[in-house]
């Protein structure tokens, strides 16, 4: 089994995704670490189960490019912007029709 390591940010997807070209292979990959699929993570090293499908061209991507997706979100974020996004917008108020 290998290693990958996480940023502050990432998500089990965000690490399936850079890490194996797939996001379904996120459900390994919290199994791997007994983890659920949802759980924050943290900043670190975490497992990464070598069976599975991979998508070599997209892992090329990422590494050529240097990508680094952190899309995960926690708690304390929430707490920063608890009322953002389309669903808390009120048409003409703070979102404009034009």
């Amino acid at each position: 089994m290998n290693e990958t390591k996480v940023l502050k940010g990432q998500s089990l997807l965000d690490i399936a995704v850079r890490d194996t070209g797939r996001a379904d292979n996120a459900l390994d990959i919290a199994s791997a670490n007994s983890m659920l699929p949802t759980d924050d993570l943290e900043p670190g090293i975490l497992a990464l189960p070598g069976a599975g499908t991979t998508d070599p061209r997209t892992v090329d991507l990422y590494a050529r490019r240097g990508l680094q997706p952190a899309t995960g979100l926690t708690a304390g974020d929430m707490e920063t912007a608890p009322f953002g996004g389309i669903e808390f917008m009120g048409i003409e108020i703070d979102f404009v029709v034009s």
